[in-house]
């Protein structure tokens, strides 16, 4: 009925193999060569705790007020103070640490922010955004191996209106999320 098949019930490490042939009004066509695939079982989640978070009463990074573990970035500060006695308006925030990835393939990172934002995976620069903006999302992409914990930075200014900060990854085999909590690891 249609021209493509998801095989939702296998499991990983088990060969699976497959045939197709076409049907219409005139009959059944003849079988297509088999095809075969192993499904990769799902790696075990790391053990994380979050990402040191650094908050800044000022966009320089100067004057700082807390510092934290953050769980996972991804927050809306709406019109408010991300932490209690600190402005709503004109500050920053640096989140430093490590991250794992879960699988041996390219990685997309995806910020989403009001307003600046830049990130560094491996010490790489593959996010640089730092000017006023609304919500909006980036994208860079680095290579990444399976169980190796690699550093990461993000580094965030709000300097009026709405704030929100949100760190996403996605690959191949990793659907998009919010990085999560298990793949973090903070600085010291």
């Amino acid at each position: 009925a249609g021209t493509s098949y998801s095989d939702t019930a296998v499991t990983g490490g088990t060969t699976y193999h497959y045939v197709v042939s076409g049907v219409n009004s005139a009959g059944e066509g003849p079988n297509s060569s088999q095809a075969s695939a192993t499904p990769v079982s799902a790696p075990p989640p790391g053990s994380g705790t979050g990402l040191k978070g650094q908050y800044y009463n000022n966009i320089d990074f100067t004057a700082l007020k807390k510092t934290r573990t953050d769980a996972t970035i991804n927050f809306d500060f709406g019109n408010g103070s991300p932490v209690p006695g600190m402005g709503s308006d004109t500050f920053s925030i640096r989140w430093t640490g490590e991250v794992q990835g879960q699988f041996s393939e390219t990685y997309t990172f995806h910020t989403i922010t009001d307003d600046g934002v830049r990130l560094w995976v491996n010490g790489q620069l593959i996010i640089d955004r730092w000017f006023d903006q609304g919500a909006t999302e980036w994208t860079g992409n680095i290579a990444l191996n399976a169980g190796q914990r690699v550093s990461i930075q993000m580094d965030y200014y709000e300097n009026g209106g709405g704030a929100s900060a949100r760190l996403q990854w996605s690959s191949p085999s990793q659907t998009r999320q919010v990085v999560p909590q298990t793949q973090l690891y903070p600085a010291p």
